[in-house]
């Protein structure tokens, strides 16, 4: 029977080729698309989780809230926590610090190289799961000038294979020390969030912080206890600090270590958001693909079933029965899908070199992966439940009376449901188009908007350790260029500047002023002017003003959290400086994502404290520029030269939003094409279905023009319906999106007529041919056969 039915399938497919066509095509480009977002959510979902331990590895937190009840949670701790938890809490087996990543330079005789370096604590290696291939997790990270490298970095620099025991000048703290190799670890998964080259023992980095409770410069991980719960844990806990560092500002939260790349948005200590939104988002883009493919096979095969009637009625009399007609209408559904997967299949392994460049991963289509075929599966289970069921059930429900004679009478909740799916995919595609308008419109915004600074033609080197030593020197002959107008320096990155101190104290400043957050910006004489922020009050940092070294510049929302009226020439200290004042105050410049807002921020005159280059080139000499800095580097190290174009590296900040408004413009396109083709294929079998109709009108004087809107007008309606539904919701959730940036558009009523307009247009066209084609034929020809 299943040979039987298969073998009918195929030539019943054969037989209607056209509306076979348009439905493998359709089925193709949704099942693509969800194939696609499948692998990526993936992916997503296996970050990290390669750990033997990781079901009981959480991240600590910190928490900090201010005197406006502003709440900042940050995956940074102080250094005395891990030994705080470790030794009053039970639960906890074991806390392991380790530092961000940090550029260092790693030298063997002649051989230097620049790598990414962490410090961490001696169990680094028992709590997670990084293979040593050479020495042993208990010891390679005991003596403090001991460090442990890749494999890559071992072999390139110990080709023999005898890196073990060797020593190695590592700088750090801008001081190269030597370093004996106690371990080399295996490449680090693909799936790890935790990357480094080489790793040293956290102490190392002490010299360059400290071991306050404030100073949050260390990660902290922790090792819950078997059968522990998490939620008992975390009251524990969270206030560690008030009562081991008499700190009341500062609470601590755990995050699995499983969540904290998909959930790095906090509110009120708790996780509500980050990469899960994306992954939510296409998750819901790859179903509304898929729907809209399979409600155009619905349609189709519904609308078309009239055409089957006599071999329904035909098989019902020599006695098949329901059961074997569904069976064998099913079975046409499967062929098509599985067609459409194999298509579906081939068409991402071509796409993935340009899915994975949006995307920026590398990701694969892994035929000895199980998962891959899991995700096949699913995608194949659920396309052909969606799109087969219903119209075998139909089919297979004609009367065989009626069947024959082809009187089926048209049943008005087939018609409405026709209607209902194209309504359906339209509102769809009307979502997409609108919500990629508003996030297009958005990034402009963000490209157009004034910081507050020049960033155009500005380009920032960091320093490496002969750089650092010898930067007054390298900027005098930078200076001297002819392509080069401008150089200064600074301690922060202007594309996203981090870091915030509550230490400030100001002649005036209350004892009922609460907990304030000041970012602070090391600059040295020129670099305001360079980048033309503004002042609003005072002056300018000036070398004809020695005094300025221990002076200050504020911005206006710090002004404002000080409580100042007039700040020029007060006194203002923390760190443990004294004696300066503030000479100035600048207006309010983005410094962080226009995702923030603008907050208070110090800016302190300390060439000594800054550690990037920034150079302003004139227009069209910025390559030259380029050229000249790599000489100039040259003379001062022996490393490679790393330069950054300013206004570039602030756009990278929204390279999320760039993601989402190529993917989301992509799949709407090919929701637009998939919904298209349905109505394409739902125009000619009307067309079909009132060919005599047409001709008769024609004799009776009916034109062109007429016959059109006749033949047309039923499915703009249909369209322009979905169009009306999908405006107010589209605005509601574009609306919602947009509230994540501080600064941001306001949607516009022309953007949602603008998509509307589009898609009417989209489905006027493809409605057209058929209509004008069965519009312009010879009535003759048409009513031949009566």
């Amino acid at each position: 029977m299943f040979k039987n039915h298969f073998k009918t399938a195929f030539r019943s497919i054969q037989k209607r080729k056209g509306f076979a066509l348009i439905n493998i095509i359709g089925l193709s480009l949704g099942i693509w698309c969800t194939i696609l977002i499948s692998i990526w959510i993936f992916d997503e979902f296996d970050k990290d989780n390669f750990h033997v331990k990781g079901n009981r590895i959480s991240q600590v937190l910190t928490r900090v809230s201010s005197m406006e009840d502003a709440d900042n949670t940050w995956d940074g701790t102080g250094y005395p926590v891990a030994e705080a938890l470790a030794a009053q809490i039970p639960e906890i087996e074991t806390a392991v610090r380790i530092t961000s990543t940090r550029g260092s330079n790693l030298q063997l005789d002649e051989k230097s190289r620049k790598i990414q370096i962490r410090g961490a604590d001696s169990d680094f290696f028992n709590l997670f799961s990084f293979v040593l291939k050479e020495g042993q997790t208990d010891y390679c990270l005991k003596n403090l000038k001991s460090i442990v490298l890749s494999e890559e970095l071992a072999a390139n620099y110990f080709p023999r294979g005898n890196a073990m025991g060797q020593t190695v000048n590592l700088t750090l703290d801008e001081k190269s020390e030597p370093y004996r190799i106690t371990g080399i670890f295996e490449k680090i998964p693909r799936q790890s969030t935790i990357k480094f080259d080489a790793l040293v023992p956290l102490d190392n980095f002490l010299p360059m912080n400290n071991k306050s409770w404030g100073n949050t410069w260390v990660q902290t991980y922790v090792l819950q206890a078997e059968n522990s719960d998490l939620d008992l844990l975390g009251q524990k806990v969270r206030k560690i600090p008030e009562k081991m560092g008499d700190d009341k500002w500062r609470t601590l939260v755990l995050q699995p270590l499983k969540d904290r790349y998909l959930y790095s948005k906090f509110v009120d200590g708790k996780a509500v958001g980050g990469r899960i939104d994306y992954v939510i988002l296409f998750g819901i883009i790859a179903l509304f693909t898929l729907l809209i493919a399979c409600s155009n096979f619905i349609n189709l095969t519904t609308a078309w079933a009239i055409k089957r009637s006599k071999e329904v009625g035909i098989k019902k009399v020599l006695g098949a029965g329901r059961g074997s007609l569904f069976s064998q209408f099913f079975m046409e559904s499967v062929v098509l899908v599985c067609l459409s997967l194999l298509i579906a299949v081939s068409f991402a392994g071509i796409s993935m070199p340009l899915f994975n460049t949006i995307t920026e991963k590398d990701l694969s289509i892994d035929f000895l992966n199980t998962h891959f075929y899991g995700i096949l599966l699913i995608i194949a289970i659920g396309t052909v439940l969606l799109s087969g069921v219903y119209p075998a059930f139909l089919l297979s429900s004609f009367k065989s009376t009626n069947a024959l004679k082809e009187e089926l009478q048209v049943n008005p909740n087939e018609t409405r449901l026709r209607k209902g799916l194209v309504i359906f995919q339209f509102f769809l595609c009307m979502v997409m188009i609108t919500g990629t308008l508003v996030v297009y419109f958005q990034l402009r915004y963000i490209q157009s908007k004034n910081l507050g600074l020049d960033k155009e033609n500005v380009i920032y080197l960091p320093m490496d350790q002969e750089t650092y030593l010898h930067s007054q020197a390298m900027k005098t002959e930078l200076a001297n260029f002819s392509g080069i107008e401008q150089v200064s320096l600074a301690g922060s990155n202007f594309s996203d500047m981090g870091g915030t101190t509550s230490d400030p104290v100001w002649e005036g400043m209350s004892p009922d002023t609460g907990q304030n957050w000041f970012s602070i910006l090391d600059v040295d004489f020129e670099l305001l002017d360079m980048l033309d922020i503004a002042i609003k009050d005072g002056r300018r940092f000036s070398p004809d003003f020695a005094i300025d070294t221990l002076n200050y510049i504020v911005n206006e929302e710090a002004v404002k959290a000080m409580g100042m009226k007039d700040p020029i020439g007060k006194s203002l200290s923390f760190w443990g400086e004294e004696g300066g004042k503030i000479v100035g105050v600048v207006n309010n410049f983005h410094f962080t994502s226009l995702h923030n807002p603008i907050t208070p921020m110090i800016i302190r005159c300390r060439p000594k404290n800054t550690y990037l280059f920034y150079l302003k080139t004139k227009p069209s000499k910025a390559m030259d520029a380029i050229a000249h800095m790599q000489k100039i580097h040259e003379q001062f190290s022996g490393l490679p030269m790393e330069y950054h174009f300013l206004d570039e590296a602030i756009e990278k900040g929204y390279k999320n939003e760039k993601k989402v408004q190529q993917l989301a413009g992509g799949f709407a396109a090919i929701a637009i094409i998939i919904s298209c083709l349905g109505l394409f294929g739902l125009a000619m079998f009307t067309a079909q279905q009132r060919v005599k109709e047409i001709a008769v009108r024609k004799v009776l004087g009916a034109n062109i023009t007429g016959l059109f809107q006749l033949l047309s007008k039923d499915f703009i309606k249909l369209v322009g319906l979905a169009l009306l539904i999908a405006m107010p919701i589209s605005w509601y959730l574009m609306n919602s999106w947009i509230q994540g940036f501080a600064f941001h558009i306001d949607i516009q009523w022309w953007m949602f007529v603008v998509a509307g307009v589009f898609l009417l247009t989209i489905s006027l066209l493809t409605v057209s041919y058929q209509t004008l084609k069965i519009a312009t034929t010879n009535p003759a020809k048409s009513l031949r056969t009566e």
